[in-house]
């Protein structure tokens, strides 16, 4: 299978693949809190932070599809690496939830190198959000 060339589809493929992601999040959580099945307590012994990771690829999912409609509908042409940027970074930022429901220690770094990654991988999702937010206003303000 090929990727499509980069461009506003991007952002529907982003966003389809988080939903599905939530929905196997949701399931997860449910199977650990309801079902209590052990082995899966065992791989994510943080559950609440699987629960963390669903609401917020849920959050993103719903945002990156209201983008797509609005570049659309905006008729905008926004580059190809602001649309690469801002699907890794919304992919991503939640992904840090999902490694700390597995390993509850992750991330939780003293060392200001630690520290500094955690936020430099919040980098990518904030210049695509930040792109796309002052390209719409600027269509729609200067228009």
């Amino acid at each position: 299978m090929e990727l499509p060339e980069i461009g506003p589809r991007w952002l529907l493929i982003s966003a389809a693949i988080m939903m599905l992601i939530a929905l196997a999040e949701a399931w997860l959580v449910t199977l650990i809190l309801y079902a209590k099945v052990g082995a899966l307590k065992k791989l994510f012994p943080a559950s609440h932070n699987l629960i963390r990771s669903h609401v917020d690829y849920t959050i993103m999912t719903a945002l990156t599809g209201m983008y797509y409609l609005v570049v659309e509908h905006l008729a905008l042409t926004i580059p190809d690496w602001v649309i690469v940027i801002y699907c890794v970074g919304v992919l991503y930022n939640p992904a840090g939830f999902i490694a700390k429901a597995i390993n509850p220690k992750m991330g939780n770094s003293d060392s200001l190198l630690g520290r500094l990654l955690v936020c430099l991988g919040f980098v990518p999702a904030t210049l695509g959000f930040g792109y796309l937010s002052l390209a719409i206003l600027s269509a729609t303000l200067v228009a």
